[in-house]
């Protein structure tokens, strides 16, 4: 995994300095449904009403994309990984790549009423299937708005889901997960797409590392270190912390031990880093299957130090499986299970931390309370517009303002 000068510089922050600014024009979420083909195009965004103070969470609407051959789509599926890539050189001249949503593996099938020992297990009854664990790659074209499939150079990964997968430059790194031959190593395995047909690469780490793992969290922090966070390495639920400096030759990963107070040993979080370099770790499940309704900020020091510091605001529901991405300062979650086959609904299955104001809002206006909501596994009704994301091992992008969803469960069906 080599980095270039555009991934190498640092900002270091204390983890109490919230008050990043929150400016930007409001977010445009696009969402494609679990079987649904596609993520939309820009002129197809929900409209945002200007107003006063914090933004409510936004709606989001289905759009279709273009799929030319039907093994282009990546069809229903859950427990993958949806990654931003940025364009490779500049508009309108030879060699141009404009900016691609990656989509890696993820499970096809379910396994019905029974889990796998061992393997995780979905918000219903069901649990994935992961004879049906796939390490197939699509790519979705935001400028044309089209899903092709691609068969990158090189030896793919094996099989997997539940894994996490991060962009570094024009490269999508992909670690840890669970396919039919139990845990994924922990090897390091990297997709460059700088090329017109990309090429996948196993990235030598010295070292002790994370080790295999499931239902962890992964992001890039302050455009140069990848962060590892929790999961499960198929005997409990974790909560160390692992950093590897992509700056920095031969490549190790480092064990964190930040100061303050950090999350629970919890799997099924999820790592968003924001652009000044603030990562936030949201929800997740703890070692007693409780879903998690806490936030933590975790950031460096300029003295090297990490620390951890509790996000401020009430969110509106504790959830685990669900996606999340920063847009600007504010923090778009999206869906997410409670466990015994409920989901996250209503107002709160879609929520923003506004990093800015300190608040968390969902569809209605700033939560100063935990919502009590319905909560079913089946049933629907209600906003057309919030039940889209009633739903849990799905995956999220964004690419500028505009938010994208893919796949997951809903209603115990991918």
């Amino acid at each position: 995994m080599d980095v270039d000068s555009a991934m190498v510089p640092e900002t270091d922050h204390d983890p109490a300095s919230q008050n990043h600014n929150g400016g930007g024009p409001p977010e445009q979420p696009q969402s494609g449904g679990g079987g649904s083909p596609a993520p939309a195009p820009a002129q197809q965004a929900v409209q945002q009403t200007p107003v006063v103070g914090p933004r409510p969470a936004p709606t989001y609407s289905v759009v279709n994309a273009t799929i030319e051959k039907k093994e282009d789509g990546p069809g229903p599926r859950c427990g993958h990984t949806l990654t931003a890539v940025a364009a490779v050189g500049e508009e309108g001249t030879p060699g141009y790549i404009g900016p691609r949503l990656i989509l890696f593996g993820g499970a096809t099938a379910l396994e019905g009423n029974s889990a796998v020992s061992g393997a995780p297990s979905s918000a219903g009854s069901a649990g994935i299937r992961l004879a049906g664990a796939t390490a197939d790659v699509h790519c979705y074209d935001v400028l044309t708005n089209k899903w092709s499939r691609i068969t990158p150079f090189g030896e793919p990964p094996t099989p997997r889901a539940a894994h996490v997968a991060t962009a570094v430059g024009t490269m999508v790194v992909i670690q840890g997960g669970i396919g039919p031959a139990g845990l994924s190593a922990e090897d390091l395995h990297v997709l460059d797409l700088t090329q017109q047909r990309p090429r996948w690469h196993r990235v030598v780490v010295q070292g002790p590392g994370p080790g295999p793992r499931y239902g962890h969290v992964m992001a890039l922090v302050g455009q140069r270190y990848l962060m590892a966070i929790g999961g499960n390495d198929g005997k409990r639920p974790l909560a160390d912390v692992w950093a590897l400096d992509t700056a920095a030759k031969p490549y190790e990963w480092r064990k964190l031990e930040p100061e303050g107070e950090g999350p629970p040993p919890c799997m099924y979080a999820t790592a968003s880093a924001r652009s000044d370099g603030l990562l936030l770790l949201c929800g997740g499940r703890d070692a007693n299957s409780v879903p998690l309704a806490s936030a933590y900020g975790l950031a460096k020091h300029r003295d090297g130090r990490w620390e951890w510091a509790i996000a401020p605001g009430v969110s509106p529901s504790p959830r685990y499986q669900h996606a999340a991405v920063f847009v600007n300062a504010r923090l778009h979650v999206s869906g997410g299970a409670l466990g015994g086959g409920r989901m996250v609904e209503d107002s709160s299955s879609v929520a923003v931390l506004d990093t800015a104001a300190g608040v968390w809002c969902d569809t209605k206006s700033v939560v100063t309370s935990p919502r009590t909501g319905r909560f079913s596994a089946d049933a629907a009704g209600g906003d057309a517009a919030v039940e889209l994301t009633r739903r849990c091992r799905h995956a999220a992008a964004a690419v500028g303002d505009l938010i994208f969803i893919y796949g997951g469960l809903r209603g115990g069906e991918i």
